[in-house]
């Protein structure tokens, strides 16, 4: 399973790094895979970024297929991620900044599976019913979860307060948590949390506690789509939420004083960040400064003169200082002309350089040699000549046309209508340059006609009553047959030439048929005509 699917199955990230969850004939997620023989390994499903594993003989990145084993010290860095899966069944999602010392026994249906968490994120399934005498435990300091469902996150954040605050939350199946201190004391206190259901703790080296939650006794129902997606986040809105005693920290100063505007400074809850104490800060006042020039007089524009705050650089007071104008001068070529361009001639300012006075000089025109052949044109490529500017040197470039070729025929074949026959073609030279070319002859035109031997062969015959009818023309210059064409036999055109009675049952009537195309005749007592394609016996 992918890191991608894995989280699929619940709702954001999961940060994990102070929570114990042991799962006891239950289904959560894990990172050990066992073989068809029984011996459980470790299988790296995948890996993203730089994840470490460390242990006495091992010590360097961890590879997608490779296997790690009890002892283990695995640490995944920031942008990166693994995905590890055990006995086939059980997955565990390790997001960035994760660390965890893997413990497994060497067969599956022996011993325990433990993730000692230090830090991080992590999330677990178990798609599988752990078997008998086969536990899966996640331990962090201050409390242990027995987990009967299949999936479930938990994360841990270090408080200001110093405490460590665990969050559990399940997504499917039953979890139980029982209360530990950090030295691994368990204080008897345990809870059974459901789908849907949060439990959130807090504690040290001396207690540990449920936090009251929002709903009854210490359940916390969370709404996921008002909480922030990233765990730790999640967990420290619910201990702003939460009820304790505030702990005021030093001043801070939230706006620093100006020259004309007070500032501010608080004193805030190392816990939940609320404000305990305020104090304004006065402001300081301005301090004036010398008059100095924040903008030089040009010809044409003005200047300005200011006071200035020494402090804050606000301008307290100014004066316009007035336009020097500009100095005359005479007329200077500032831009040559050329054969295509114009030029320009101008007078500038010898003070600000400014052009205050421009005129236009005309373009002087290219002054062209004598046409020039560079490349001869041939029967089939083109030529080339150019004039060249004596001043500018760009030259004027003209293709001439190709001269074609002067084509005499040297030989030619007769082209016949049989179409088993060669083509035929006539073969020509090139006076000029040599070259040849075969040009396709068209075929004459077939002459079709009613030969002897389409009369013969029956290609030429007329329908009559029983048998179909067929026209075909043959070429009397190569033979060839054509114009195929089948007529439908005319069926019989039967009428009732006279009735009689049976002389051995006059009830019953005797119809005589006759064909009127052809001499077929035949006898029936329905008074219903034959089939058209009736043949006598």
């Amino acid at each position: 399973m992918k890191a991608a699917a894995l989280l699929a199955t619940v709702k954001g990230k999961i940060i994990a790094a102070a929570v114990a969850v042991t799962v006891v004939g239950g289904a959560t997620a894990g990172v050990i895979v066992a073989n068809n023989m029984g011996y459980r390994t470790i299988a790296v499903e995948e890996v993203s970024g730089t994840v470490v594993a460390k242990s006495e003989t091992r010590d360097g990145q961890i590879m997608e297929g490779e296997q790690l084993y009890g002892g283990d010290y695995v640490q995944v860095a920031t942008k990166s991620g693994l995905t590890m899966c055990t006995d086939n069944t059980k997955y565990l999602y390790a997001d960035e900044d994760t660390s965890f010392k893997l413990e497994a026994g060497d067969r599956k249906d022996k011993g325990d599976i433990r993730i000692l968490m230090d830090a991080g994120s992590t999330l677990h399934k178990i798609e599988k019913k752990l078997g008998k005498g086969e536990n899966y435990q996640v331990d962090t300091p201050n409390s242990t979860m027995s987990v009967r469902g299949t999936t479930f996150r938990v994360t841990v954040y270090k408080g200001k307060d110093g405490l460590s605050y665990t969050l559990t939350e399940v997504t499917d199946g039953e979890v139980v948590v029982a209360l530990k201190t950090e030295d691994g004391t368990y204080t008897g206190v345990e809870e059974s949390f459901g789908p849907g259901e949060s439990a959130l703790m807090r504690g040290n080296d001396v207690f540990s506690e449920f936090v009251p939650g929002n709903s009854a006794g210490d359940t916390w129902v969370l709404d996921y789509n008002k909480l922030p997606e990233d765990s730790v986040d999640r967990l420290i809105a619910l201990l702003k939420n939460s009820e304790h005693d505030h702990v005021a920290g030093e001043w801070i100063v939230t706006l620093e004083p100006a020259c004309e505007t007070t500032g501010t400074r608080v004193k805030q809850c190392l816990i939940c960040d609320k404000i305990m104490e305020t104090e304004v800060l006065e402001a300081l006042g301005h301090k004036l400064g010398d008059w100095e020039v924040t903008l030089e007089p040009a010809c044409e524009t003005k200047g300005e003169k200011a006071i200035k705050c020494t402090v804050c650089g606000s301008v307290l007071e100014t004066e316009e200082i007035k336009a020097t104008g500009h100095a005359d001068a005479e007329w200077v070529v500032v831009e040559e002309p050329g054969c295509e361009t114009q030029g320009k001639r101008a007078k500038a300012c010898p003070i600000c350089g400014k052009e205050f006075k421009t005129e236009k000089i005309k373009a002087t025109g290219h002054k062209y040699g004598d046409w020039i052949e560079t490349t001869a044109p041939t029967c089939t490529a083109k030529g080339e000549r150019k004039q060249v500017c004596s001043v500018c040197g760009k030259e004027n470039v003209q293709s001439v046309a190709a001269n074609g070729h002067n084509w005499e025929e040297l030989s030619r074949e007769t082209p016949t209508c049989d179409p088993d026959e060669p083509e035929a073609y006539s073969h020509q030279k090139c006076r000029t340059c040599g070259a040849t070319q075969d040009v396709q002859l068209a075929r004459p035109a077939h002459n079709f006609q009613v030969t002897d031997y389409i009369n013969v062969c029956g290609y030429w015959r007329d329908p009559d009553c029983l048998h179909s009818g067929m026209h075909a023309t043959q070429c009397t210059v190569c033979q060839q047959l054509n114009n195929f064409v089948e007529e439908p036999a005319l069926g019989h055109d039967w009428y009732v030439d006279y009735e009689e009675q049976d002389q051995g049952d006059p009830s019953i009537t005797m119809y005589h048929w006759e064909c009127r195309r052809c001499d077929e005749s035949t006898v029936n007592t329905t008074g219903q005509a034959p089939a058209s394609d009736y043949q006598g016996s």
